[in-house]
């Protein structure tokens, strides 16, 4: 299977990626829903159009094709995914902002929803979601799409409108894919979303556990713990994660300047 994956990358994907990319981009590809939880730097836009690339050159028959890309993330995400695009196919995307210009009326946005022939990419922001989750379920039923939730410790709230929303629609995604270099900044229970998205039929099971038991082993944290431990081995074959260490960037030294702050400060 791997040499296959090579193969489909050398003759898809202008962009060559390292070993560590690669990899993960291999995992991404043929396990369809999973967690990349790489540090800044790693390249993991680049890691997804490397699993996109392959996904996309199966035949339409393949019950893993996908054709159409959709991307939540924060505003600032939008210009690095359609440039990341031209740099790993050497050919800009046909995409689509459905956040960040207000100028852009509502009616225009759904229109490239349910378009017969929608651009291949597709950019919203997280909190934009809810406002169009019927729509973009509509989208997904008819458009076989890869959907990418970027800084994705921002739906980590299981009771927040962001949260409640993403994860719904993944429901209809063809493939699913987590980013995010934080994934539990808070404790356990940050992951809870995060593994509904990328499996909303199977999250409990895969898990082990219910929302309240992972808010309790955050209280009462014991690395060592059974129970931790658990998790652990369940959490692990849905996530890659590629660590400061393994990047080998150089040690960055940091100076401290300290200034006083004026009365209005």
């Amino acid at each position: 299977y791997y040499k296959g994956f090579k193969e489909c990358l050398n003759k898809n994907l202008r962009r060559e990626l390292y070993p560590l990319q690669e990899l993960s981009a291999f995992h991404m590809a043929f396990s369809q829903n999973s967690c990349n939880f790489a540090v800044p730097g790693a390249g993991k836009t680049s890691i997804v159009y490397g699993a996109y690339a392959y996904l996309k050159s199966l035949p339409p028959t393949d019950p893993k094709h996908v054709d159409k890309i959709m991307v939540i993330g924060p505003l600032s995400s939008f210009a690095p995914w359609e440039n990341e695009y031209e740099a790993c196919f050497e050919v800009k995307p046909t995409s689509f902002r459905m956040s960040g210009n207000n100028e852009v009326p509502r009616e225009s946005k759904e229109l490239h929803l349910y378009s017969p022939n929608p651009s291949e990419l597709t950019l919203i922001f997280h909190g934009g979601v809810p406002n169009f989750e019927s729509r973009i379920i509509d989208f997904l039923k008819k458009n076989k799409t890869l959907v990418v939730v970027d800084e994705a410790h921002r739906i980590k709230n299981h009771e927040g409108a962001w949260g409640k929303s993403v994860t719904e629609i993944s429901k209809e995604a063809k493939a699913r894919v987590i980013l995010t270099g934080t994934p539990v900044p808070n404790g356990y229970q940050d992951i809870y979303n995060l593994y509904k998205f990328i499996y909303p039929f199977k999250f409990k099971e895969i898990l082990g556990v219910h929302y309240h038991n992972l808010e309790e082993m955050t209280q009462n944290s014991e690395p060592e713990s059974e129970r931790i431990q658990s998790l652990k081995k369940n959490l692990s074959p849905y996530f890659i994660r590629i660590k400061k260490d393994d990047l080998g960037l150089p040690e960055i030294k940091e100076a401290l300047i300290s200034l006083e702050m004026n009365k209005y400060q």
